[in-house]
């Protein structure tokens, strides 16, 4: 059931035919750039699907400052796509939040344009052939100057909102009952983010954020099937039934970081009708406050998303090193460190048309 749910709702994003600006986030689906489409995306490595919307394609691209607000929710499950298929129970992890800043624009140029064309409108209510022709005017200027010079903006905001883990834990030391032994755990942590946004159109966004957050341990922990096991006799014979558990195991904290991200998107042409937005290099800074018991991590990597240009569906790939010092030491390995991902993704709109002029 839960394999043909998972078919059916990846035919559905992959039939809506579809223009895209698709923003191409790290494997957890974040990143310090909200200047991005609203849409909804689906990992395939990760089992997981997230949706956002804000109010980005209602913005007037020249427009001196504007209030931007956003909502976004996420949902995966911790044991990826393989429990989907194997039957196990799902271990869930959930993510909502929103966020509310500023965006200023710098295209000065075509701003006293748009303000030329305002006042002949209202000094010329009739549009008397004169005040006509001059608006032609202006308006091919407009249009010039937005086909052959970039765009530039800065937005602030502030992100926060709140995360959960469900989960089972083995508990070894319970020794009053061997079902007792999987403890049932309901973290609820939060987080809160002060962001950066610069955007020289049509190419490159640049992305800074530093924030706090309430997490847990759990990527750190073993996960392991258990097979449960009762036996019942009856007469001369026995009746065994099983039972499947799906538990983590290790020592288990939940604690408070701060967390540095940092992105590079670059938007490109690949051919008359295919675009593709690629995050050169990302990095993400992970500082728990509580550094005797959990080790400071660094990631790095890069995404790419491809699209038609008057589509708006895209499908893109990412590669991750999840610890690139080997500040965990889990393995001395790097190979060993890196996470490889496909995620699609289905947009609602963009913020603006970002084509580019031969």
């Amino acid at each position: 059931m839960k394999t043909a749910c998972l078919i059916l709702l990846l035919s559905a994003i992959l039939s809506l035919g579809a223009k895209a600006q698709i923003l191409a986030e790290d494997s957890r689906g974040e990143s310090s750039i909200i200047t991005k489409n609203s849409n909804v995306s689906f990992n395939l490595s990760e089992a997981a699907l997230s949706a956002s919307w804000n109010n980005f394609r209602k913005l007037a691209i020249e427009k001196p400052l504007q209030i931007v607000w956003g909502l976004s929710a996420s949902g995966n499950n911790r044991g990826g796509l393989s429990d989907l298929f194997n039957g196990s129970k799902l271990t869930p992890q959930s993510k909502v939040g929103a966020f509310i800043g500023f965006r200023k624009s710098y295209q000065t140029t075509t701003l006293g344009l748009l303000k030329r064309i305002k006042e002949i409108e209202n000094a010329n209510p009739d549009k008397n052939e004169a005040s006509i022709n001059t608006i032609r005017e202006l308006n091919r200027q407009i249009q010039e100057n937005r086909n052959t010079r970039h765009t530039q903006s800065l937005t602030t905001y502030i992100n926060a909102g709140m995360n959960a883990d469900n989960f089972r834990l083995y508990n070894a030391d319970n020794a009053t009952s061997l079902s007792k032994r999987f403890e049932k755990v309901s973290f609820r942590g939060g987080f809160i983010d002060l962001g950066l946004n610069y955007e020289y159109a049509p190419r490159w966004i640049f992305g800074v954020s530093l924030g706090y957050e309430r997490y847990n341990n759990l990527d750190s922990l073993s996960n392991t099937n258990y097979t449960l096991t009762n036996t019942t006799a009856l007469n001369n014979s026995q009746l065994v039934t099983e039972s499947k558990i799906n538990a983590y195991q290790g020592a288990y904290i939940a604690y408070n970081r701060t967390n540095i991200k940092t992105d590079a998107l670059y938007f490109g042409r690949v051919s008359e009708d295919y675009r593709l937005v690629w995050n050169t290099l990302y990095t993400r800074i992970i500082l728990p406050l509580q550094e005797q018991q959990i080790n400071k991590v660094f990631q790095a990597g890069t995404a790419i998303n491809f699209y038609k240009s008057e589509g708006k569906f895209a499908g893109g790939l990412y590669l991750q090193s999840n610890d690139v010092f080997n500040s965990l030491h889990s393995t001395d390995k790097f190979h060993e460190r890196l996470s490889f991902g496909i995620a699609a993704k289905y947009t609602f709109g963009s913020i603006m048309s970002r084509d580019f002029t031969n």
